[in-house]
C-alpha cells in the first residue's frame, strides 16, 4: 500500500493546503513483529501475536525448528492468557541445564517433563508426537473437564510409528482438529515442528477452549 499526507491550516491572513508525495510501499499487517512466516500460517500468526503467543525468542524466524524451551514458553503464555493470571513455580532445582522460569512453570503445570538425569534439554527440537503430548497436557491443565475420549479419531497409515506413550495424545489432538496429518493419511510423528506450526496449533487450542470457557 502507499500513503500520502494531506494537511492544511487556515487563519485570518493565510489559507494553505499541503499534500506530500506518495510514500514508499508500506506493508499492512504484522510481519514486522515476526519474520520468515509461510503464507498458510499468517492468519493464525496474526491471532497469535494478539494473544501474546509469539515470544521474543521465536519471532525472528518463524520457519525455524521449535525447541523444547521455546515451546514451553508458548505453552505457558497460552495457559496464562486462558486463566488471566501468571503461572507459578516453586522449585528450580528440578533441572540442572536451564534457569528459565517459564520451563519451571510448565513443569509445575505438568505440561512438560524432563529427559532424565535432572536434564530438560532446552535446545532440543520437538517432534509432532511430542507437541501433541505437551498440548494434551496443557488442555488437561486449562480444561480438566474436557472429554478426552478418542473414539472416532482418524487412523493414520503410519500409526505404528507413533510411540505408545503418545498415541492417545495424537488421537485426541487429531480428533479435535488441532493437529492434522501431513498427507497420504500419515501423521509423521517423528518429524520436527517449526515455530509457526507449533504456534498455529496453540492458537487452535486456545480458541476452542476460550470460547467454551
Amino acid at each position: 500500500a502507499y500513503f500520502f499526507t494531506d494537511w492544511g491550516y487556515k487563519g485570518d491572513w493565510i489559507d494553505n493546503r499541503v499534500t506530500s508525495d506518495f510514500s514508499n510501499i508500506v506493508t499492512i499487517g504484522n510481519p514486522a513483529y515476526y519474520k520468515g512466516a509461510s503464507s498458510w500460517a499468517e492468519a493464525e500468526l496474526d491471532k497469535a501475536l494478539g494473544y501474546g503467543f509469539i515470544t521474543e525468542r521465536i519471532r525472528d524466524d518463524m520457519s525455524a525448528k521449535i525447541t523444547r524451551e521455546e515451546f514451553a514458553e508458548v505453552a505457558v503464555k497460552l495457559y496464562e492468557k486462558y486463566n488471566g493470571a501468571e503461572a507459578k513455580y516453586s522449585d528450580m532445582s528440578v533441572f540442572t541445564d536451564t534457569r528459565n522460569p517459564e520451563i519451571f512453570k510448565a513443569y509445575e503445570l505438568k505440561i512438560v517433563n524432563g529427559v532424565g538425569n535432572n536434564k530438560f534439554a532446552p535446545n532440543d527440537p520437538i517432534n509432532r508426537e511430542q507437541m501433541a503430548a505437551m498440548l494434551y497436557r496443557l488442555v488437561q491443565a486449562i480444561a480438566p473437564g474436557t472429554d478426552f475420549s478418542t473414539e472416532g479419531a482418524p487412523t493414520f497409515s503410519d500409526e505404528k510409528d507413533i510411540s505408545g506413550w503418545a498415541l492417545e495424545n495424537v488421537k485426541f489432538m487429531s480428533k479435535n482438529g488441532f493437529i492434522n496429518g501431513i498427507g497420504n493419511n500419515q501423521f509423521g510423528p517423528k518429524l520436527t515442528c517449526s515455530r509457526e506450526q507449533a504456534v498455529a496449533v496453540a492458537v487452535r487450542v486456545y480458541e476452542k477452549y476460550a470460547v467454551s470457557k
